[in-house]
């Protein structure tokens, strides 16, 4: 009979052997079902310190117990043994040996070794290391969440539209994706930058890279409700914005992109566009012939630029001139390419089809831009100055000859 049901042998063949591995085996290491229901406490006093604290009571005679904490976004995990106090597990972790951003969330578990019988490791929970200094208001349309702390619903809406834009824009010039697996993008909203300034002063360098940055859907701003404060606040939140979904498009491949590109593409995606400002700073520039070649610009503006403002006013322009050349897609495949590893030059060859210069002369003469050939920046004004002298040189050369034909007529 079981010849003519050999499904049915089967899956009876697999339960007794699932059956005898569990008797031989065990329960796997570290496996959680093992353990009551936990009830764990976290108190956060911001830029000091974090406690977090573990009630043993329904868990018998317990011998040590670890907690695990991993930074979102992080690879790396601290560990740390916890001090034991009769029916309570506890552990004050410093901010200086263990650094947070703010609002980031920490998942954390414990690993617990009873007086008798094998470890076991606890589900994973989690915390925000608020900045609790403030208390915060919340506004929120998915997938973006905006919290502040003063200035009014002026600020919130502010920041809300610009991160709307900025997700629109970014979908709509260059094909971004916004990974809502990950949670929505949470923006703070400090009430002027240099509260903002104090909370960020505690990170270490590793935490103000753009991609440790880029990688959080997160964005600090300071923010106030003066309309200049406000539009610094939509600036600020789309270019913090299109940088998230910048990583989440390309993810590991943000590191290989150039950083013209990076820069240019948040710049593109704010609500205003590229800064009409900026072009000032362009011409001024190209004027005096002190324009940066972008193959400059591929990893990182020059540290001695005399106004750093150049660098960011250069890649907005030359993005934006290379959408208008190319579109979307354009745009998509340079991203593409340039995640897949290949370099700045070798890139923009393999994505458009042209050099990098081609399209940077190309840009330049649109804009009006090019520097005059074989003029060093100090004859720049020497050479205006002839440019404007010339017509009136040359109304001198007809004047003279006409005064000395009629000198000649004369009796």
């Amino acid at each position: 009979m079981g010849l003519k049901h050999p499904r049915t042998w089967l899956r009876w063949l697999v339960v007794g052997l699932g059956l005898l591995a569990g008797l031989v085996l065990g329960p796997a290491p570290g496996q959680a079902a093992a353990l009551p229901p936990l009830t764990p406490q976290v108190l956060v006093v911001f830029a000091k310190s974090v406690t977090i604290r573990l009630p043993l009571d329904d868990l018998g005679p317990v011998e040590r117990v670890e907690v695990y904490l991993r930074p979102e976004g992080m690879v790396d995990t601290y560990t740390q043994d916890m001090h034991l106090n009769g029916p309570l597990a506890e552990v004050t972790l410093s901010m200086h040996d263990y650094p947070l951003p703010p609002f980031i969330q920490v998942y954390y578990w414990f690993r617990i070794y009873p007086a008798a019988g094998e470890p076991v490791q606890s589900p994973a929970f989690v915390f925000i290391y608020e900045d609790n200094r403030f208390t915060w208001q919340e506004r929120a349309v998915d997938p973006v969440q905006v919290y502040w702390s003063e200035g009014g619903a002026k600020v919130a809406e502010a920041a809300l539209n610009a991160a709307h834009i900025a997700l629109q824009n970014a979908f709509v010039q260059w094909q971004g994706h916004f990974d809502t697996t990950r949670g929505p993008l949470r923006i703070y909203v400090y009430p002027s930058r240099a509260a903002l300034a104090e909370a960020l002063a505690p990170l270490p360098d590793a935490w103000r890279t753009p991609e440790a940055q880029a990688r959080l859907h997160i964005i600090l701003a300071g923010g106030n409700p003066s309309p200049a404060g406000l539009l610094e606040l939509q600036r600020a939140v789309a270019y913090a914005t299109a940088q998230r979904v910048l990583y989440d498009t390309v993810q590991e491949g943000y590191a290989n992109l150039p950083w013209w590109l990076r820069e240019g593409l948040a710049l593109l995606a704010e609500p205003q566009g590229v800064d009409a400002t900026a072009y000032q700073a362009l011409t001024e520039a190209a004027r005096a012939n002190q324009l940066i070649p972008l193959r400059a610009l591929c990893a990182a503006p020059p540290d001695d630029l005399d106004d750093p403002r150049l660098a960011q006013a250069e890649a907005g322009a030359f993005v934006a001139h290379v959408f208008g050349r190319y579109g979307p897609a354009g745009l998509r495949r340079l991203l593409d390419i340039y995640a897949g590893g290949l370099g700045c030059e070798d890139g923009f060859q393999a994505a458009l089809g042209l050099s990098l210069q081609a399209m940077e002369d190309d840009w330049r003469s649109a804009a009006g831009l090019h520097p005059q050939e074989g003029l060093t920046p100090g004859w720049v004004g020497v050479g205006v100055a002839v440019s404007m002298l010339g017509p009136f040189v040359a109304l001198a050369v007809v004047y003279a000859r006409r005064r000395t034909a009629d000198d000649d007529t004369l009796p």
